[in-house]
């Protein structure tokens, strides 16, 4: 009987922490519209807004139109956010935990005689891979939401660290959500 309610409690959580997703989802689809709304534009849904929470595969969730140009948007939306998301070759999305923290040797000395401790592992690993063939004027951007502490990338054998507007892969590029709607809209 407490093994059930173990799993139950579990359940409950898994189920709490998709509801919070999908709430999290609804308002930054309701600011994407708000925005474009106020600059003129239009908003289309190439799939179900909810899709690409359950499955991420790198496809368009959105496509704005405004003033000729028109936006292609993919939405990833990781289930935890104090993670680093890698982006690994155009193939994977790793999300990995790293903690770090220092090991007192000796505590009453005052010297420093502590040894640094790192460790890191991941815990998800999606198969993604992004269309970048080139679509006319289209610009392509990649939003992840909720925003993690770090996102890196793989291309070849070059690492690199991601911040608003860089590119991810080819003419891809990658950005947070108050960016996306402050400059990019």
């Amino acid at each position: 009987m407490l093994i059930l309610w173990i799993l139950l409690i579990i359940a409950v959580f898994v189920l709490l922490r998709y509801l919070y997703l999908i709430v999290k989802r609804m308002t930054l689809i309701i600011k994407i519209k708000k925005k474009v709304k106020m600059c003129g534009g239009e908003l289309r849904y190439c799939r179900n807004p909810l899709t690409s929470l359950f499955r991420h595969d790198g496809k368009a969730d959105f496509i704005i139109s405004e003033q000729g140009k028109s936006i292609a948007l993919s939405v990833i939306t990781i289930p935890f956010r104090r993670v680093r998301c890698h982006f690994e070759n155009n193939m994977y999305l790793e999300l990995i935990v790293e903690r770090r923290g220092v090991y007192v040797v000796r505590p009453m000395q005052p010297s420093p005689s502590g040894v640094s401790v790192d460790r890191s592992h991941t815990l998800r690993k999606y198969k993604i891979a992004f269309d970048a063939s080139p679509s006319g004027d289209t610009s392509r951007y990649v939003v992840v939401h909720p925003a993690p502490l770090l996102i890196t990338k793989t291309d070849g054998a070059e690492f690199a660290e991601l911040s608003n507007d860089d590119i991810l892969f080819h003419r891809i590029k990658i950005c947070g959500l108050r960016y996306f709607i402050e400059s990019v809209i």
